[in-house]
């Protein structure tokens, strides 16, 4: 211990003795780990992080903990989300679970009333999560303050209008103010009293989200007006709205598969109970659904799916820039360690042992790292609040809800980088500069004209230039490639314009509209919003564009015999009149939908895909198909064929899809998404929209217009946000290696100022002393760039799903990275070889 206090204490002095290596070494290492840091806290707490609750390990998750939203229809295979009746019927028959909840697997933002807040009477928006009643006792949560609501709450529907705040938005709203218990909430028509608010740090069960409020899931239609998700469905087990993410905690002792094989006996038997009388193929289908049973742990995530595969390369790239920081450091280290040899020979001679100098040199390269991590966590703090607002799919950073403050494991994870740092670059650099011929360097007046270690010096180092060059080059090839690639998914053709285009959906349910009441109110609308000022075209459809809505059910068509076990699904949408010449899809074939296809036979017309495959260019116009599935039987006759186009990704490949009358539905429409085009700026229609569809009906709850430019945009947000960062990472790395070039050829050419000045004596041209120094700094260029190429070529395959348009080997991103890696080192290499070519002979001749 005594020896390593005056390590450290003879390490700290010299670190001061000589401030600009420390500044730049520190500055190089708080890059590369604070980089390193900041990502990994955005992945630690996407993906690996437990839920903030107590016991998080006996938690299961009974639904895909990635999934969300919600599905009418049937599932076959394992279960994605759950309709209540069977959470309800799996709550009271399982052997295996001390507690269960359900949870909304959607969160609604509403706009509510808070009495008692420094707002009252203003209308705020709100993130509402519905819960079952054993929601935070399963949970093992405790208020910070009041109570929280237990399994009483789920006796009877609509009999506990009573709420839960979380603490975030008890103090934004409330200042802390302990008199918020017992004031009220509205939420549409109801009022729900304030009895507890969570702890800090409690966000719920899904990771990327945070409720404010919490209400209880028998308070259903006073979050959903109009709506029963509650009872069981009146069409049997092959339809039914699956909206719930359903979670349980495991009795001691019970393993987790024993939980697995009970909780799916319960479940086959609810299923078969339900089967009711369906045909044979039906009982079939029925029966086909499984609960799939997951660790419950992390809970479940709203940004896994999307965010989980680009953190794992983003951390990636990260750590190739973390090595090219190690490696400019570990140069920096090596031209000191040459400058200090004196120092190290004395040392030797009276009686230092090598390895108590490689423990000294050691020491010092572990300072420099500690201080590199922790100017490192500070620079990860400040890039921790850019990237939440670079992962969030909306502008500002309440879109996605993380907790990415500083905790132990974050502290964990920079003291280990920082270990591996030291070791990365210290030494290798202290092994080197310790191997020392103490005969010559005691002879010498000068270390620079050291004759051996000198000669072993440069190829450490041009080795270590090279992998900069090499790892430079891989980051180089990454960022090309995402910004190529989201520069052609931008230029993807839609099928139709986007520009000028306004949507907007309408809940008729939550206006108190019924059965054939809906329909005439879609009418209605549609004639109102198609007179306004600068509307050119209106139109409607069920699904809506980009709005990750989709119907799809079996079908069979006129004329087509399928295969064994082919696959007969088609995708559906109900449109209103006029709908592909107001969105500029083209008619290739018959003609489409009008007013006069609102009553009589179903009509229907399908896109180029569907007439390609069931068809195989026989003329479709005139044939039926029809939809198959129980409970959806009818016959559409086909009058049309439209192009194909792309409806909820830039991505999405074409598939068969049917289009049938809006007005003349098949089956139940509950809402409707409305299409305009205008003549003017959409934003100056929008008010104009608003008022028209509140004079039609003052009971429709206000709508939220979007355009379909901001709806495109807003589905490149991932691979915008990989475009920037890997960009940046490229930069990056493309400055370091930079600094490592000119490093080690300004190193190279002030250890030859002598032999550079007798060749310019005995008349060498400076012109070619130029040539020369450059030549030798192209050529460490071009080996990195032939070892790094391989490599990258390599690496693309593994992130080829996330590139558009591209293949594996893009000779493209290859070559602009190689020519500007050439670009960098001609100019790094410039200087150095500048100042060569300018030696003055007589000046070097006297450099000893």
């Amino acid at each position: 211990m005594e020896d390593l206090w005056q390590d450290l204490r003879y390490g700290m002095r010299m670190l001061a003795k000589t401030p600009g290596f420390t500044l730049i070494a520190v500055l190089t290492l708080a890059l590369g780990i604070g980089a390193n840091a900041a990502i990994f806290s955005v992945l630690d707490s996407v993906m690996l992080r437990s839920l903030p609750v107590p016991h998080p390990q006996q938690l299961a998750v009974l639904t895909d903990p990635d999934e969300h939203g919600s599905h009418f229809g049937s599932q076959t295979g394992g279960r994605s989300l759950l309709a209540y009746s069977e959470f309800d019927y799996l709550r009271d028959h399982n052997q295996v679970f001390s507690q269960m909840f359900a949870a909304d697997s959607n969160l609604p933002e509403l706009e509510v009333t808070i009495a008692g807040s420094s707002h009252y009477g203003q209308k705020e928006t709100a993130r509402v999560r519905l819960a079952s009643g054993d929601y935070f006792d399963t949970l093992e949560i405790r208020p910070a303050a009041g109570k929280l609501f237990t399994s009483e709450v789920d006796r009877a529907r609509g009999a506990s209008p009573i709420a839960v705040i979380s603490y975030a938005f008890w103090k934004q709203r409330f200042g802390l103010n302990p008199a918020a218990l017992g004031q009220n909430i509205q939420i549409h028509d109801t009022a729900f009293e304030i009895v507890g608010v969570t702890p800090p740090g409690f966000f719920g069960e899904t990771v990327g989200e945070a409720p404010d409020i919490w209400v209880p899931m028998m308070m259903e239609q006073a979050i959903y007006p109009g709506k029963d998700y509650l009872s069981p469905s009146t069409q049997g087990i092959l339809n039914q709205y699956m909206w719930l993410q359903v979670i349980g905690r495991l009795k001691p002792g019970v393993s987790f598969d024993q939980a697995k094989a009970s909780v799916n006996v319960a479940f086959k038997n609810m299923l078969e109970s339900k089967i009711g009388t369906l045909s044979a193929d039906d009982r079939r289908t029925g029966l086909d659904q499984r609960i799939e049973l997951q660790p419950g742990a992390r809970g479940s995530s709203a940004l896994h799916g999307r965010l989980g595969q680009p953190l794992k390369l983003l951390m990636v790239l990260v750590g190739l820039v973390l090595l090219i920081a190690c490696a400019n450091v570990a140069n920096l280290l090596l031209a000191r360690g040459e400058a200090r040899q004196k120092e190290f020979v004395m040392r030797l001679a009276i009686g230092a042992g090598y390895w108590r100098l490689i423990r000294q040199l050691l020491t010092e390269t572990l300072l420099l790292a500690m201080l590199g991590g922790i100017a490192g966590v500070a620079l990860a703090q400040w890039a921790d609040v850019l990237l939440l607002r670079m992962v969030s799919a909306h502008a500002g950073v309440s879109a996605i809800q993380l907790n990415l403050q500083l905790d132990a494991r974050m502290l964990a994870f920079t003291v280990g980088l920082t270990l591996l740092t030291a070791i990365l670059f210290g030494l290798a650099p202290s092994l080197h500069v310790t191997r020392l011929n103490l005969s010559p360097i005691l002879k010498s007046t000068n270390t620079a004209s050291s004759s051996g270690s000198g000669l072993r010096r440069l190829p450490v180092g041009k080795l270590l230039v090279i992998a900069q060059v090499a790892v430079s080059l891989i980051l180089l090839v990454a960022a090309e490639l995402s910004v190529r690639s989201l520069a052609r998914l931008s230029e993807v053709h839609l099928g139709y314009d986007r520009e000028n285009l306004l949507l907007f959906r309408i809940d008729p349910i939550a206006g108190g509209y019924k059965g054939p009441a809906i329909t005439h109110l879609y009418q209605q609308v549609l004639e109102r919003i198609s007179v306004v000022p600068s509307v050119r075209g209106a139109t409607a459809s069920h699904n809506g564009l980009f709005s990750h809505a989709e119907s799809a059910d079996p079908i069979s068509v006129e004329g087509f015999t399928p295969k064994q076990g082919e696959d007969m699904d088609s995708r559906f949408d109900h449109i209103g009149p006029g709908y592909f010449s107001t969105m500029g899809i083209p008619v290739v074939m018959g003609r489409e939908l009008g007013p006069q296809d609102t009553n009589g036979i179903h009509t229907a017309v399908i896109n180029q895909t569907f007439e390609k495959r069931f068809f195989g260019g026989a003329n479709p116009i005139g044939k039926h198909v029809r939809d198959t599935y129980p409970g959806n039987p009818a016959d559409m006759e086909v009058v049309g064929v439209v192009a194909d186009a792309k409806y909820n990704s830039l991505r999405e490949n074409s598939v068969p899809r049917i289009y049938a009358a809006l007005f003349n539905p098949m089956w139940d429409q509950n809402s409707a998404v409305y299409e305009v085009r205008t003549y003017a700026d959409p934003a100056a229609v929008s008010a104009a929209l608003r008022q028209a569809v509140q004079e039609t009906s003052a009971s429709l709850p206000p709508i939220t217009i979007h355009t379909m430019s901001g709806l495109v945009d807003d589905s490149l947000q991932t691979d915008r946000f990989i475009e920037r960062l890997s960009g940046a990472f490229g930069v990056l790395a493309l400055v370091l290696a930079s600094i490592g070039l000119y490093g080690i050829m300004a190193y190279t050419v002030a250890r030859r100022t002598r032999d550079i000045g007798i060749r310019l004596a005995l008349g060498a041209e400076p012109g070619n002393v130029l040539r020369q120094v450059l030549l030798e700094t192209l050529a460490l260029v071009l080996v990195g760039v032939a070892i790094g190429v391989p490599v990258a070529v390599g690496g693309t395959f593994f992130v080829r799903s996330m590139l558009y348009g591209l293949g594996v080997a893009d000779p493209i991103a290859l070559t602009f990275a190689a020519l500007l890696l050439m670009c960098v080192a001609a100019l790094a290499g410039f200087l150095p070889a500048r100042r060569a070519s300018r030696v003055d002979p007589m000046v070097a001749l006297r450099y000893e």
